[in-house]
């Protein structure tokens, strides 16, 4: 089979895996595996394929990945086993493919819009649970629960901004627009702060880069008009399941526990660190339950009394503790490589416009990790949407003149 044959396959294998990825486990996982195996067989038979990483952002993932399976490997054997390296191989050789991919602007661009597709699609089906009361909040299907639903809606959101931004169809502009309103009424429906607050501080990031007055008037009415639609739907639906939804969602009493239930998780994470036990390769990847039943718990009558979670309700306070110092640090450079590729592209684009994927790598940068200081980890769908994004920014990045640093 020829080499453009297989390339072929790989782009209808990556769009069908954006398409299902919030949305049908089976399929993700099918799509995700014949892509890699499609992608490793081009690369092998191109002659290209090298074990040995040479760009930073790649010897970060390779060590990132690394750090993950030498802590499976100390802790086990242990419950979940195999889950979180299997996880954290998806993402990372998802932003591995789309980094080294060399496909067309055209076809990352295509790729980008099958990824919005596939949301609004998801978030139909996950209304249709919810309505018909198969679950009990508004979320994907198969994004993880709400707040892990939230954050990919989250990346999703600004993906939308810059298409919408980088269009010169009016037809399209319409249609992003719209499918823009639609996703910020549902991120304001699934009601996860944390993710809502990462939104927002992205787009007052991207207003403040921009000093438009048009683009910070254009945020403010967007966000006017989501939230004056959303309390219409209230007063014209007052019955409506989803309003009694929200109104709970959004109720004192709600947000109050929720915040007690982040202190107590924090603080068992805490506690778990100051036992200066296991501080190097972590209790094993995906295996955060298991502090529950440690002696720091079951013997303090105050901890005991406190509700188990299976992470730390924080992204970095979970990655230290499943995998340690060692993994901490590995996840923290290669964040680094990605700040440092955002502020690269930006400061050197011409007039500050660095195009759709700039904003995509953002929202996959900014929003896991801003709602995961408060949320869940870097883990499942979200990251799988994440790196898959700021693959394509890096690749975008490199192949444009005005980047200085080809060489990551």
């Amino acid at each position: 089979m020829s080499a453009e044959r297989l390339r072929r396959y790989e782009l209808i294998l990556v769009s069908l895996l954006v398409l299902v990825l919030p949305s049908l486990e089976a399929l993700k996982t099918f799509f995700w595996f014949s892509y890699l195996v499609v992608y490793l067989a081009r690369h092998y038979q191109q002659g290209n394929l090298s074990l040995i990483p040479q760009r930073p952002a790649n010897i970060a993932i390779t060590l990132f990945l690394l750090a993950t399976l030498i802590s499976t490997v100390v802790n086990w054997p242990f419950d979940n086993g195999l889950k979180g390296f299997h996880d954290e191989i998806r993402y990372c050789t998802l932003f591995l493919c789309l980094y080294g991919a060399g496909y067309t602007a055209n076809e990352y661009r295509q790729i980008a819009y099958l990824v919005i597709v596939g949301v609004l699609g998801g978030l139909v089906y996950g209304m249709v649970e919810f309505l018909l009361n198969i679950r009990m909040d508004f979320q994907f299907h198969s994004a993880g629960i709400l707040t892990q639903s939230s954050i990919y809606l989250g990346i999703a959101i600004l993906l939308n901004v810059g298409l919408l931004l980088d269009s010169e169809s009016i037809k399209f502009r319409n249609l992003l627009k719209l499918s823009l309103l639609i996703q910020l009424v549902a991120l304001v429906y699934m009601g996860s702060r944390g993710s809502m607050l990462a939104v927002g501080m992205s787009f007052i990031l991207l207003a403040m880069l921009t000093l438009r007055l048009r683009t910070v008037v254009a945020w403010i009415s967007g966000l006017g008009v989501t939230v004056l639609l959303v309390s219409v739907l209230i007063q014209v639906f007052p019955d409506n399941v989803f309003s009694k939804d929200l109104l709970k969602q959004y109720s004192i009493e709600r947000i109050k526990e929720s915040d007690h239930q982040r202190l107590a998780a924090w603080e068992i994470a805490f506690a778990k660190l100051g036992e200066a036990d296991d501080l190097l390769w972590g209790i094993g990847p995906r295996n955060y339950k298991v502090i529950n039943d440690m002696d720091f718990v079951t013997q303090n009558e105050r901890l005991k009394q406190m509700i188990k979670y299976s992470h730390g309700h924080n992204l970095f306070l979970t990655q230290v503790i499943e995998q340690g110092i060692i993994g901490l640090l590995a996840m923290l450079y290669f964040f680094f490589l990605v700040l440092l590729r955002i502020i690269q592209t930006w400061r050197s684009a011409p007039n500050h416009r660095p195009g759709w994927s700039w904003y995509g790598g953002l929202g996959g940068f900014a929003i896991p990790i801003i709602a995961g200081m408060f949320n869940t980890p870097f883990y499942q769908e979200h990251a799988m949407l994440a790196m898959l994004l700021m693959g394509i920014m890096f690749a975008a990045s490199e192949r444009t003149s005005y980047n200085p640093s080809a060489a990551t």
